[in-house]
């Protein structure tokens, strides 16, 4: 997939009090998102199409991956990016689509500040029909598409919450027992945690 790279000339930022712009994803192709001069951010994504994309955070010099989810059609979700991270939005579609994209400056989160052999990657897995948010505070709020995976890379004792009925429960502690490569069934997940809380 060919990738293209938005630059200030391309993409520019409205101003620096406003740190929001919006892209328009050409068909097939992967863009990156140029953020303000920020070390640590927040990026809020809207999505204004009718399809859906994907969020990548890719590390700028070594180009492995970070984290990413699936975001669904007029979807909305936030990411953490950390130092030497860049955000990658990928429209596979035959169309182009539109997105909305807010900038806001942050601190570098326990999360990112850790060793990384204390952490471990794997996989969220959607396998229902119905779009899937959580919460994964300090670092990213994923919606999950429907039927897809959502990558991620975190350290232990990281929360992953879910909402149900506007409450939020915690799902999960990323801790050893979650090994390397791993995916969860996010739904399978839930169900078990909402009879375990009699919810």
């Amino acid at each position: 997939m060919k990738k293209l790279i938005y630059g200030m000339g391309l993409l520019l930022l409205a101003s620096c009090a406003s740190q929001e712009v919006t892209v328009s994803i050409p068909a097939s192709e992967t863009v990156e998102v140029e953020a303000p001069d920020f070390t640590h951010y927040q990026a809020y994504i809207k999505n204004k199409s009718m399809k859906d994309l994907e969020v990548k955070v890719m590390d700028e010099n070594t180009e492995e991956f970070r984290s990413g989810f699936g975001l669904g059609m007029k979807g909305k979700a936030d990411i953490y990016i950390s130092e030497g991270g860049k955000l990658m939005l990928s429209n596979p579609h035959d169309k182009d689509i539109s997105v909305k994209v807010e900038f806001e400056e942050r601190g570098a989160p326990e999360a990112y500040a850790m060793d990384p052999d204390e952490s471990v990657t794997f996989t969220l897995r959607n396998n229902g029909a119905q779009s899937i948010p959580l919460i994964i505070p300090g670092v990213m709020n994923p919606n999950l598409s429907p039927m897809s995976n959502s990558g991620v890379d975190l350290a232990y004792g990281q929360e992953i919450i879910f909402k149900e009925k506007g409450k939020k429960y915690v799902l999960l502690v990323v801790d050893d027992n979650i090994e390397d490569g791993e995916v969860l069934d996010v739904g399978a997940l839930i169900k078990e945690k909402k009879k375990e809380l009699g919810i």
